[in-house]
């Protein structure tokens, strides 16, 4: 859908977060969201709580410097948002040269992440941007909030994105990250932002790679297989990361209780290779459909840093 320009200034981390997270919906066809002013207010407050405790979480406690309300939901009904309506939310932290900067790191860290990573392109259609002063560990806060309100399913959740309703891509559509042609793409995986960690036995994991697929319905993706080859036509050794639904529908993988019905996810045991040409397979299928698609991408020069 089209959307009007934002009101947040130029220069500033709200900016960033916004044009950020846009660019990459836009990249992958999943739909632009709008900016919400309820939503933003609702997201600067937890930005202020987040900062001033040094936490990067959720919830709020009430009684606590700052206390705005418990959960997402309450911050954003009680900045003015409809009861009816969905709210999710991404939070973040980092350090820069300035608040454009630093607003781009925080969407780079979700980007190379898993469970972050799907919350980007799910079916929302609106967003509110926090972003804090630089709080006594030196770092900015970043906090994103969604919102979904149109053809949802009654009762939200405190934080969380309905199947059904808002912005829906076509149903033979599939979206995988990193994109069929990509270059410079970063080697790693931002474990220091996720939590909880989907492999916290693994060290050092490579950059995870996801298809998702229209899950209006709560339909499952599944996997039959899910591969990595590097030009010398060596497989990478990756652990699949699938629904609890597509495991119990058969599915290669493993069961990950935070991934949607239609989403998958690769994962590298270990990073992968500097200027590297690697292609991605995926077979499965998706509400008892064949799937099979397979992608190319190249990843970046020594110098690019995984973390920031």
């Amino acid at each position: 859908m089209k959307v009007s320009d934002p009101t947040y200034t130029q220069g500033t981390g709200h900016l960033a977060l916004f044009d950020g997270v846009n660019t990459l919906r836009q990249k992958f066809g999943v739909g632009l969201l709008a900016q919400d002013i309820a939503l933003d207010a609702a997201a600067q407050a937890h930005a202020v709580y987040l900062s001033a405790h040094s936490v990067a979480q959720h919830d709020q406690t009430a009684g606590s410097e700052h206390f705005y309300e418990a959960t997402p939901l309450l911050r954003a009904q009680k900045a003015g948002v409809g009861e009816t309506q969905w709210i999710a939310e991404v939070v973040g932290a980092a350090r820069g040269q300035n608040d454009s900067e630093i607003g781009i790191g925080c969407v780079d860290q979700w980007y190379h992440t898993v469970y972050h990573l799907q919350s980007l392109v799910t079916n929302q259609e609106s967003i509110g941007i926090g972003f804090s002063e630089t709080g006594p560990l030196g770092l900015n806060h970043c906090v994103v909030d969604f919102g979904t309100s149109t053809a949802t399913q009654p009762s939200p959740t405190p934080n969380g994105v309905p199947y059904g309703g808002g912005q829906q891509f076509d149903a033979e559509t599939f979206v995988t990250v990193p994109a069929d042609g990509d270059i410079g793409v970063q080697r790693g995986f931002n474990f220091a932002g996720e939590s909880p960690n989907p492999a916290p036995d693994l060290p050092t994991p490579g950059r995870p790679l996801m298809v998702y697929a229209n899950g209006a319905l709560a339909e499952v993706l599944s996997v039959t297989a899910f591969k990595l080859v590097a030009s010398n036509g060596a497989e990478v050794p990756a652990r699949v990361l699938v629904s609890p639904a597509a495991k119990a529908d058969g599915s290669d993988g493993v069961a990950d209780e935070y991934l949607r019905n239609n989403a998958a996810f690769l994962l590298p045991l270990s990073p992968l290779a500097d200027r590297e040409t690697y292609t991605a397979s995926f077979s499965g299928t998706r509400a008892g459909k064949p799937v099979s698609i397979s992608w190319t991408f190249r990843t970046a020069a020594p110098t690019t840093t995984v973390l920031r």
